[in-house]
């Protein structure tokens, strides 16, 4: 039997948060940058909550500037990786960190929608990864391949979600220490 994708439940043991290159002078040009930025931070916040590594690409950093400082420093252990390539699986180093997890679910968020995330992502589920993408902790610079890039993933076989949703699937339940944690963070999506 078949188990359809947007029934599979996420188990924390098994996921990587991937976030792709969120940097300033990329940022700057998309109009939901401070929705990307708030959702991104909250992601790796439950992330961290939950013991799951936290990968961060950058885009020729050197020419476009490193990935946002406020979200490096929020996390406790991230892995900072330069890349020039569109899909992050191309680079040998970040093929390599996510190996290293031993992990098969990716978390993605990030911009642009319909370049690297689009990328990463087809690629992730070409190698037989499970891939999910918050719709509001993604963008690119126009809503049309915002719009364009979340459909063709999900034709692809991504499972497209949103912030809270990923976080209250990973939480699984109320009344626990770890809800409870994640209670001020929840109030503020």
């Amino acid at each position: 039997m078949t188990i359809n994708r947007y029934a599979e439940r996420l188990e924390s043991a098994d996921c990587v948060l991937f976030l792709i290159d969120i940097q300033k002078s990329m940022l700057d040009l998309c109009p939901d940058r401070q929705r990307v930025v708030k959702n991104s931070a909250a992601l790796i916040t439950i992330a961290d909550q939950f013991g799951i590594p936290i990968l961060l690409s950058q885009h020729n950093a050197a020419k476009l500037g490193g990935f946002l400082p406020e979200l490096v420093e929020r996390a406790a252990a991230p892995t900072v990786l330069d890349k020039l390539e569109f899909s992050c699986f191309e680079n040998p180093a970040m093929a390599d960190a996510v190996a290293k997890t031993g992990r098969e679910t990716l978390l993605l968020a990030g911009i642009e929608t319909h370049v690297c995330i689009f990328h990463t992502a087809a690629h992730a589920l070409r190698l037989g990864f499970k891939v999910q993408v918050a719709a509001d902790a993604v963008a690119s610079r126009s809503e049309l391949n915002w719009r364009v890039g979340l459909d063709r993933l999900d034709r692809a076989g991504g499972v497209i979600s949103s912030t809270e949703m990923i976080i209250f699937e990973l939480l699984q339940r109320a009344g626990s220490d770890q809800f409870r944690a994640a209670l001020p963070l929840l109030k503020t999506l």
